[in-house]
Parts: structure tokens; C-alpha cells; sequence
């Protein structure tokens, strides 16, 4: 069997070119060009009275199949994401036999905890949440996924896609990747596509408002989850400019930066307010998502802020110890040294205690949540399941507050 870095790279090869399907300007044209090609056109069998007979779906209408159904059959998607891996990497493994206690066989599962569902949740795909679990008995007997295997999968035409899938990649001998990719661009299209219900927050506390963003960092996984703190800085810049003296005459660039405190196109941070006058930088915010501050960040600010007069610069981490003790004294040096030589009032702090202190210096506080809502829902680097997190904290907070009444 092969290595886990050759399975990784096989999918990250699949995404990056599933990613370009959804993104190129031809839209559904190049999708339905990318349906047309052998391996995803060619018609799948199934078996009646143990015959294999035409199922009158192509690979490609299966795949679509099963990712309509989604919601019922997360199992077969991983189990079958895995199966087509396996087969694009290792050309000679019957992928029908996919447990390693079985003559020829391989452990699906195994392969599916330790690299397909890390890599879908780190992506933003559809996951099992314990990783294949919810198949239960209906896909784990000892016998190959070959057209007569005995199962009823919750989802009108599942067994049928998915079985045919198999068999087409390895009794007909048709190329997996193509389906690897495809099952890829249908999940993303169906979560770009996916839209939730947030519940207007009234009536909540400081400490409510404050305890709902950490706990939205706090509980989503994968890739766009470090977005998330920058989302909420960026929502509290929103009300402050309004109301702060010092502010006046400044503008919050939007959206918020995307590539972490680069120095491409005048950015300083990942939040930043500029002078109207000129765009220079006056002051910025670098959010160090389960990261704690170093002494290192700090002394990087003056090659990073390229010769501009930066009024305020904040180095807010996520972690509850946001400095290591240990280099507590060193961290305080070097802010006085980026001091003297900058003119940078650089302020390192813990981003839960600086938003519970943001937010008691605004006089509309509901504000906040409002914007951060309206980011969450818009920002391109939120991924689906992270916006249905905040749907649910929202929801849940609201119902507490209406007990209340």
C-alpha cells in the first residue's frame, strides 16, 4: 500500500482541479464538458435476477446521485471517495474489497480516519463525523462491493450509483479521477450554493456576544476557521469608526485582508484603518489564530510597516495563554525597541479579552453581531459548515434569551 503522502497529494491534486471547474468564467459549460469525457460518461451496470444489465445513468448522472442525496448517505461518499483513491494510486488493488481481513482486500476505513476525512474537513468537504461510523451494518459485511451486494441505503438510487461507480472503475477498467474530481465540485457547488437562516441577535448581553464569536472559533474545524477571529475584529473596527474621535478621517479598508499581515499592496495586518488623505496605514491588527505571540512577531513590524508612520499596531492570539511565560520579558523588550524605532504604540494581547473590552466601548453593541452575521455569510473564505455553526449559536442564544422573558 502506499504512503500517506502520496494519498494526500492525490487529493489535493483532485481539489485544486475541482476548485478550477467551479472558478472558470465558461461556468456550468466547462462542467458539462468535464461530464462528457469516457470516464464519466460511459453508462453504469447494475444487477437484476444476477444479471448485469444498463442502469441507464451514466457515472457521471450517479455521482450526481449520490450527492443530491447527501444528507442520507455521508458514509458512501467517504466510503466511495476512498475506494476511487485508492484505485488512482495503487492501479492494481481491487477497491471492491475493502476490508483487510478479506483475501486481496484493503482497509477502507483505515485509510478513510487517517487521510480522506481529515482532508475533507480540512477542506470544507462533506465528512462523516466519525469517520464512516454512521455506515453501521448496511456497508460493513465481509463480502466485496461487487452489483448483487446486499444493502439498503437510506436515498433513492444510492446502492445502484454507488456500486456502479465501483464496478466501472474496476470490472470495465474506466479512469477514477475524473470521479474523484466531480464528487469534489458537486459538494463545493452544493455548499457555495447553500444558504442559512441567521436569527436577528436582540437583547444580549456583553458577555453573551462575546462568549457566541469564541465559541464559534472555538468549535469549527478546517480550512476557514482562522478567518473567523479576523471576521470579528474586522466587525468591531465597523462600529468603532463611527463613534472613536481618532478615527475621524481614517477608513477601515474591506474586506479584511486575506492573506495573513503581508506587505502586498500596502497592507500591514489583517484589519487595517488608513489615513483618507494619502491610503497610508494608520494603524493595524495581526490576529495570531491558535498561535501564541512571540518576540519574533513583534520584532518583524518595521520591515513589515516599510517606512509608514503607524499610529497602533495590536497582536491579538486566540489562545487563553496568548504569551508563553518564559518569554514574557522578551516579548516586552522587543515592543519597546519596535517603539523607539518605529514611533508604533504595538499593544499584544489576548483576543477574548480584547473583544469583551471592544464591545463594552460601544453604545450599540447589537451592532457587532450584525456585522459579524453579515461577514460570516458573505466572506468567501467561510466554508458552509462554519456558517452553519453560527446559524446554530445564534439560534440557541435567541431561544435562551426568549426563555427569559
Amino acid at each position: 500500500m502506499s504512503n500517506k503522502q502520496e494519498y494526500a497529494d492525490c487529493l489535493a491534486i483532485a481539489f485544486e482541479r475541482a476548485q478550477e471547474l467551479l472558478k472558470t468564467n465558461e461556468g456550468e459549460q466547462a462542467l458539462s464538458s468535464f461530464k462528457s469525457q469516457p470516464s464519466l460518461a460511459h453508462e453504469l451496470k447494475t444487477s437484476e435476477g444476477g444479471q448485469i444489465t444498463p442502469l441507464g445513468k451514466t457515472i457521471a448522472e450517479g455521482i450526481e446521485t449520490l450527492i443530491s442525496n447527501l444528507s442520507q448517505n455521508k458514509y458512501l461518499y467517504s466510503i466511495l471517495m476512498t475506494a476511487l483513491l485508492v484505485k488512482a494510486i495503487n492501479p492494481t488493488q481491487d477497491v471492491r474489497i475493502a476490508q483487510d481481513n478479506l483475501s486481496g482486500g484493503y482497509s477502507n476505513r483505515s485509510l478513510d480516519e487517517r487521510v480522506v476525512t481529515p482532508f475533507l474537513k480540512d477542506h470544507g468537504l462533506t465528512h462523516c463525523a466519525a469517520s464512516g461510523t454512521e455506515s453501521g451494518r448496511n456497508f460493513e459485511r465481509p463480502i466485496p462491493y461487487t452489483l448483487d451486494y446486499p444493502a439498503n441505503p437510506r436515498g433513492r438510487g444510492n446502492k445502484e450509483a454507488f456500486l456502479g461507480i465501483l464496478h466501472a472503475v474496476e470490472a470495465e477498467g474506466f479512469d477514477p479521477f475524473p470521479c474523484l474530481v466531480l464528487l469534489m465540485v458537486l459538494d463545493l457547488r452544493n455548499k457555495a450554493e447553500e444558504n442559512y437562516e441567521y436569527t436577528r441577535a436582540e437583547g444580549l448581553t456583553i458577555q453573551s456576544m462575546a462568549d457566541a464569536v469564541i465559541q464559534h472559533y472555538q468549535i469549527s474545524r478546517g480550512n476557514g476557521r482562522s478567518r473567523l477571529p479576523v471576521l470579528a475584529i474586522q466587525a468591531i473596527y465597523r462600529c468603532l469608526m463611527p463613534e472613536v474621535a481618532r478615527f475621524e478621517g481614517k477608513e477601515l479598508r474591506h474586506p479584511p485582508n486575506r492573506h495573513t499581515a503581508n506587505d502586498k499592496e500596502g497592507w500591514i495586518g489583517d484589519v487595517q484603518v488608513d489615513w483618507l488623505s494619502d491610503g497610508t496605514p494608520f494603524e493595524g491588527v495581526e490576529i495570531k489564530a491558535g498561535k501564541q505571540i512571540t518576540s519574533y512577531t513583534v520584532r518583524a513590524l518595521p520591515r513589515k510597516f516599510q517606512g509608514a508612520s503607524v499610529d497602533r499596531y495590536y497582536i491579538l492570539s486566540t489562545e487563553e495563554v496568548y504569551i508563553a511565560p518564559e518569554n514574557d520579558e522578551e516579548i516586552n523588550k522587543a515592543v519597546k525597541e519596535v517603539r523607539q524605532a518605529t514611533g508604533c504604540q504595538i499593544i499584544v494581547n489576548g483576543l477574548n479579552r480584547s473583544l469583551w473590552y471592544y464591545l463594552r466601548m460601544l453604545s450599540n453593541p447589537n451592532a457587532f453581531i450584525d456585522y459579524y452575521t453579515e461577514l460570516v455569510g458573505t466572506d468567501p473564505d467561510v466554508k458552509s459548515d462554519h456558517r452553519k455553526i453560527w446559524s446554530d449559536i445564534l439560534n440557541e442564544l435567541m431561544s435562551e434569551v426568549e426563555a427569559e422573558d
